[in-house]
């Protein structure tokens, strides 16, 4: 009965050390960063868009989503820098993350009349 127990308290706290672990891990959709040099939003900003954009990374708090697929959203780094990120080209469905962190690499591109952020990959922080 003794060793029942102690098998149940090991499954038991393993379990839910795996559940932790899984819950720290942030959510990654889309292509496996690719080591892209870091960038930030303000730089972004004053970065004029052509064909020859190198892959940064940027980071960011999502302040807007597109509420039917989630597939665009608003990075801000907190001192008033925003720019529209689309994923919809390489993931067309995302969950709804508003409020939370993300990382996304990719490279600003003209979509229309408007510079956007089209993205390779993105991961979620909780």
């Amino acid at each position: 009965m003794k060793k029942i127990l102690a098998l149940c308290a090991v499954i038991l706290i393993a379990g839910a050390g795996a559940a932790v672990w899984r819950h720290s891990q942030p959510e990654h959709y889309g292509q496996s960063f690719s080591g892209a040099p870091p960038a930030t939003l303000q730089q972004l900003a004053r970065q004029e868009v052509s064909g020859e954009s190198q892959d940064v990374r940027i980071e960011g708090q999502i302040v807007r989503q597109c509420p039917a697929t989630g597939c665009w959203f608003y990075l801000d780094d907190g001192k008033g820098n925003q720019v529209k990120v689309e994923l919809g080209k390489v993931v067309p469905q995302l969950p709804q993350k508003v409020g939370d962190r993300a990382v996304v690499e990719g490279r600003m591109v003209m979509m229309g009349d408007e510079a956007v952020f089209a993205g390779n990959g993105v991961e979620f922080k909780r």
